[in-house]
C-alpha cells in the first residue's frame, strides 16, 4: 500500500498583498498528479492548511476543487484536515464530497473519536485536524492543563482507537517542539505553551504525517516516523533558496518505509540587496532573464540627487518579476530597525508592578503573564 504525503498548500497566498501564489501552486500539484499517477498510489493525505484566509476567494476553491475532482478521477482516495489557516465551518462543507466521491475531510477535532478515523483496507488512519485549544477544552474537565498536555492525551486517545489494525498511521496540524520552522511560520506559533513534545506523540503509530511547519524533515528522537512534508512551494521570502519535497510512503511488512520526492518550482524566490552606489544595471540584468520573483532592498543616502532615477531603474529591468523594492537609509538596517521596535511584555509588566506596588511580582504571577502573552500571540497569528 502506498499514499503520499503533502501539507500546506495555502491556495491564495499573496505576497505583500500583490502578487498571487496560486499559479505556483498549480505547477506543483501537476507534479504531484504525476507523481500519484506513476507509482499506482493508493491514497494522497493533505495535512492542513489547504487554504491561505478563512474565507478563501472563488479563484481559491475553484482550483482546490478541481485538482481534488482530477485525482479522484484517476481511482485514488484523498483525505483533508483543517489547519490553522482553514475555517472548521468551511471545511464542514467540503465533508459531502464523500457521498459522491473519495475524497475524506476532516474538519475539526470530535469527542466521539470514531468520527475522525479512517480506515482503508489494512489501514487505519486517525485524523487531528488543527486543536484550536477552545474546542480541546471541551474533551477535558481540567482546564489548568496546558495545551500541549491537552493534545498529548487526545493523541493517546487516538491510537487506542487504532491499534487493532495492521497498519496506523496519525495525520494532524500542529507544531511539535524539536521542529525546525522556515521562517514563513510566525514565531508566535512555536512558544513553549503551543508546541507540542515529541516524546508524547504514541508510538502505536507507524507514520505521522504533520502539517504547519513549511520545511521538509522528519522528526528525531521518536519511536514513530514522525514527518513534516513542508509546503510544495516557497511560501514567501523566509522560505528563499528552499527545496520543496512531497513524501511517498510504501506500507509493507508491518513497517512505513518513506521516500522524499523533490518538487519543481514555477518561480524562485529572490531577495538581493543594491549597496550604495553598486551597479544596478549590473546587478539585476542577470534576474531580469529568470524565471523569479525578486524582492530589492536598496541601501541609499537619502540626500541622494539620483534617488528617483535608481528606483526607475530597478522597475525598468526587473518588471514584473519586482514583487517589492525597499528603500533603506544607511545606518538603519532591518536588523536594528527590529531590535529596536521589540518590546518585552513581561518586562513592561514587572516594571508597572514595581512602580504600583513597590515589590517584585510573584513566580506564579510571572508564569500567568506570560502564558496570558503567549496565548494573546498565537491568537493573533491564527487571525
Amino acid at each position: 500500500m502506498k499514499f503520499l504525503h503533502m501539507a500546506d498548500l495555502h491556495a491564495g497566498k499573496r505576497l505583500y498583498d500583490k502578487v498571487s501564489r496560486n499559479e505556483d501552486l498549480v505547477y506543483a500539484l501537476e507534479q504531484i498528479k504525476n507523481i500519484c499517477k506513476e507509482n499506482s498510489i493508493d491514497l494522497l493525505i493533505v495535512a492542513g492548511d489547504i487554504f491561505d484566509k478563512r474565507n478563501p476567494d472563488f479563484e481559491s476553491q475553484g482550483l482546490i476543487m478541481e485538482f481534488l475532482t482530477e485525482m479522484n478521477s484517476i481511482g485514488l482516495h484523498i483525505l483533508l484536515i483543517a489547519g490553522n489557516h482553514d475555517s472548521y465551518d468551511f471545511m464542514k462543507i467540503y465533508k459531502n464530497l464523500r457521498k459522491l466521491s473519495n475524497i475524506h475531510v476532516f474538519d475539526r477535532p470530535s469527542t466521539n473519536l470514531k468520527e475522525v478515523i479512517f480506515q482503508y483496507d489494512q489501514l487505519k488512519i486517525a485524523c487531528l485536524p488543527y486543536p484550536d485549544e477552545r474546542v480541546l477544552t471541551n474533551f477535558d474537565e481540567e482546564r489548568h492543563r496546558s495545551y500541549a498536555e491537552k493534545v498529548a492525551n487526545y493523541m493517546k486517545a487516538l491510537a487506542c482507537e487504532v491499534e487493532d489494525s495492521r497498519y496506523r498511521v496519525l495525520v494532524s496540524h500542529l507544531m511539535i517542539d524539536r521542529a525546525k520552522v522556515a521562517g514563513s511560520e510566525l514565531q508566535s506559533s512555536v512558544s513553549p505553551y503551543y508546541a507540542v513534545r515529541a516524546d508524547t506523540i504514541p508510538d502505536t503509530f507507524q507514520y505521522v504525517a504533520l502539517g504547519h511547519v513549511h520545511r521538509n524533515q522528519r522528526i528525531e528522537g521518536t519511536t514513530p516516523k514522525v514527518y513534516y512534508s513542508g509546503s510544495p512551494y516557497q511560501i514567501d521570502f523566509s522560505e528563499k533558496g528552499m527545496d520543496k519535497f512531497v513524501n511517498l510512503v510504501v506500507l509493507e511488512d508491518g513497517m512505513a518505509k518513506v521516500e522524499t520526492i523533490r518538487l519543481d518550482l514555477k518561480r524562485q524566490l529572490v531577495e538581493i540587496r543594491l549597496k550604495e552606489g553598486e551597479d544596478i544595471q549590473k546587478s539585476l540584468e542577470p534576474l531580469s532573464k529568470e524565471n523569479l520573483l525578486v524582492r530589492v532592498v536598496m541601501e541609499v543616502k537619502m540626500s541622494d540627487p539620483f534617488l528617483q532615477q535608481r528606483r526607475d531603474m530597478v522597475f525598468k529591468i526587473l518588471g514584473d518579476r519586482l514583487v517589492r523594492l525597499e528603500i533603506e537609509p544607511l545606518g538603519t538596517s532591518q536588523e536594528t530597525r527590529a531590535e529596536a521596535g521589540k518590546i518585552d511584555l513581561l518586562s513592561l509588566y514587572e516594571d508597572f508592578h514595581k512602580f504600583k506596588y513597590k515589590s517584585e511580582s510573584s513566580q506564579d504571577l510571572k508564569a500567568l503573564i506570560e502564558k496570558l502573552i503567549d496565548r494573546v500571540s498565537h491568537e493573533t497569528h491564527k487571525a
